[in-house]
């Protein structure tokens, strides 16, 4: 399988900063974005701590496993993720110093996703936009127990309240999924900067672009259009 990306990171209309960090290995099939938080320097040094120590599992040149492991390889590369963060943050005296952490791994015909927050992944084929991630937030959690129901989500109070997040505790348990990638298939990533203001079927419509880099720079333009009140980050991946 053939890979070709495309990533725009904005620090937005309100943020100063830009504490997103996105990375990207086509060779090696990975793409990770991190939505830092904290504060400033810690939300930026969080997220490159994380998004780094991902890179690295997959880029230090060990053979790689076959695909029936990549689950578990993945998983556990987050689980390091996590324990670089809390050493840094440490070392800095960076108090609260955390980040969400989404890592997408294709190799071959399979597509394995790592996942720590409310960054997301969707996929994008056929017309359709399907999110293959579930938030870690309080409000998934009201959502899936019935307590409020689905359309209340976007406007609560609490919608960015983590349940869990990169860094800020001693154990994680990201959700580890694997699916089937076919050609045609596009990957979008993205930090809640772009899911959190831009409605899903706009999100759709721009994704679809031919143009991986004009498809990228669209969707940061409409978050911008929308008040662009967080940092915004968006990583295409075409599968062809």
């Amino acid at each position: 399988m053939n890979l070709q990306c495309a990533i725009v990171s904005d620090s937005g209309q309100v943020r100063e900063n830009n504490e997103d960090t996105a990375r990207a290995l086509p060779e090696s099939g990975l793409f990770v974005v991190a939505d830092g938080m904290g504060g400033h320097i810690a939300g930026e040094v969080a997220s490159r701590v994380a998004s780094d120590a991902i890179v690295h599992v997959f880029s230090s040149g060990e053979t790689p496993r076959l695909i029936r492991d990549e689950a578990t390889r993945l998983g556990e590369a987050v689980i390091a993720a996590n324990n670089a963060v809390r050493r840094e943050a440490e070392r800095l005296e960076l108090v609260g110093m955390g980040t969400t952490l989404t890592a997408l791994l294709i190799r071959g015909s399979t597509a394995t996703i790592a996942h720590i927050g409310d960054s997301r992944v969707y996929l994008v084929r056929r017309g359709t936009l399907r999110q293959l991630t579930r938030d870690h937030t309080l409000v998934a959690l009201l959502i899936e127990s019935g307590s409020i129901p689905a359309d209340e989500g976007p406007m609560h109070p609490e919608r960015h309240v983590l349940t869990q997040a990169i860094g800020t505790q001693v154990a994680v348990h990201p959700d580890v999924s694997q699916y089937r990638v076919s050609k045609g298939s596009r990957f979008l990533l993205s930090s809640d900067g772009l899911h959190d203001v831009v409605p899903q079927d706009k999100i759709l419509d721009l994704a679809q672009k031919p143009d991986l880099d004009e498809a990228a720079q669209s969707l940061i333009d409409c978050a911008n259009a929308h008040g662009g009140p967080d940092n915004i980050t968006v990583v295409l991946v075409d599968a062809f």
